[in-house]
């Protein structure tokens, strides 16, 4: 594989993320026959705040990893800061990975906390990227590619799926 394909790759994994959600929501209601809005936001808090938060735990909290981490955000490497941002990903990784493993029509209040939690968190750092990009031009990769569109897009999208769950649709 060509280096500039890893690269592209590299700089767009968050679309693994997504794409894996949008299977696991088609096969719960495709294969299983389960209630769409309620299967799609199982998918997205599974990979998306479960399995991303847990892979960006381990990425921001170990060495080297959270030095190139930091680099590929136009970041200093080694800020203590960095221990924090892996210690809020983990936590929501944590919940998200539950949410997998349990039934949305049995675990409303759950899945309704872990979206509004998630989604803020995800809210603001994608805020927090457009104000770094902005103020200092940081066109890092990792801060200004497709990480922005996750950080703004995905809870917007799993809060309006969150609505249709709650309503019934």
């Amino acid at each position: 594989m060509s280096e500039r394909v890893k690269q592209a790759i590299w700089n767009n994994f968050v679309l693994v993320f997504v794409l894996a959600a949008i299977i696991m929501g088609l096969v719960s209601v495709y294969v299983y026959d389960n209630e769409a809005a309620g299967s799609f936001l199982q998918g997205f808090l599974f990979f998306c705040v479960g399995c991303f938060g847990m892979g960006a735990f381990f990425q921001h909290w170990i060495q080297p990893s959270a030095d190139r981490i930091a680099e590929g955000l136009g970041w200093p490497k080694g800020s203590p800061f960095q221990k924090e941002v892996a210690a809020a990903d983990g936590a929501f990784g944590i919940l998200g990975i539950i949410c997998g493993f349990i039934l949305p029509s049995t675990s409303v209040g759950f899945f309704t906390a872990t979206t509004i939690g998630a989604s803020f968190m995800l809210f603001m750092m994608g805020v927090g990227h457009v104000l770094d990009i902005i103020k200092t031009k940081n066109r890092s990769p990792l801060n200004a590619g497709a990480m922005v569109y996750y950080g703004l897009l995905l809870p917007i999208v799993m809060v309006v799926l969150l609505i249709l769950f709650r309503i019934g649709q």
